[in-house]
Parts: C-alpha cells; sequence; structure tokens
C-alpha cells in the first residue's frame, strides 16, 4: 500500500495485524489518509495524553489495600 506522504508511514502498512487490532490499524491509517503528519501528531498527543490518565488510574487501583 502506497502512502501519498512518504515513506515514513510505511510502517502503518508493514504491521502485521497479529502485532495491532485492526480497530486501531484502521483508525490510525484513517487519521493519516484524512489529517495527514499533523493528524498523527495530534492523534499521538492525545494517546499520550489518554495513556497518562490510564497508568495513573492503575496506579491508583493498585495502591488500593486488599
Amino acid at each position: 500500500m502506497a502512502f501519498p506522504w512518504g515513506v515514513g508511514f510505511a510502517w502503518i502498512a508493514s504491521m502485521s495485524e497479529e502485532q495491532v487490532d485492526p480497530v486501531i490499524h484502521d483508525a490510525v491509517e484513517n487519521i493519516a489518509n484524512r489529517f495527514g503528519t499533523q493528524g498523527l501528531c495530534d492523534l499521538i498527543a492525545l494517546a499520550r495524553e489518554e495513556l497518562a490518565r490510564a497508568e495513573a488510574a492503575l496506579k491508583e487501583l493498585s495502591d488500593l489495600p486488599g
């Protein structure tokens, strides 16, 4: 699969479906196709924020007694 914005995004096509859930793969590919590099940067920034919230919640749960 060729992408119009260059080789830097070839990883999307090269990742096997065994490594990433197809829904996640499709979501990233859709963002890349619609919004290009800026959309992917925005997606990464939002994903990092969400990951931080999820990790904080997991830590909170693991700190509970019992």
